[in-house]
């Protein structure tokens, strides 16, 4: 079922997209989830807290997943998301992502390489994590770092 799951997650977040101009959009869930049928209404969404101490913020349902990334990207002009691939880790998909930003205040571009580990149960996404440092979201998803 893991290979299913990954398949599921590729197909459910678009490849590459500027996230300050899909969460602008009228229909932000859309343009963030090409299958947005697949989320579960009550997923569970979490940004990941930092090892250098930053807090991790929570959050609920798809409404919840349109707030956090909302607050997250106030001061960001652009923030270019590519995902780079999808690793299989069971009920749990880590997704490696390249992001090309740039501030809105100074125009200051940022290139990062963070992960999102999303968990599928049942062919339902029931929870996403965001992590800044992929060394964190190999470890929540179980799987030993390159």
């Amino acid at each position: 079922m893991s290979a299913a799951n990954v398949d599921l997650i590729r197909g459910t977040v678009p490849r590459e997209s500027d996230l300050v101009e899909v969460f602008a959009s009228d229909d932000a869930a859309a343009a963030f989830l090409s299958n947005p049928d697949v989320v579960d209404p009550d997923v569970e969404v979490v940004f990941a807290g930092t090892p250098s101490g930053a807090p991790g913020v929570r959050y609920r349902g798809i409404d919840g997943l349109l707030e956090g990334w909302r607050d997250w990207l106030l001061p960001w002009q652009s923030y270019r998301l590519e995902v780079e691939d999808c690793v299989d880790a069971g009920d749990r998909v880590l997704m490696l992502v390249r992001v090309r930003a740039r501030t809105s205040r100074h125009d200051v571009e940022l290139v990062h390489h963070s992960a999102a580990v999303w968990t599928v149960q049942d062919g339902m996404v029931i929870a996403v994590h965001f992590f800044l440092e992929r060394a964190q979201a190999y470890q929540f998803a179980g799987l030993t770092s390159p």
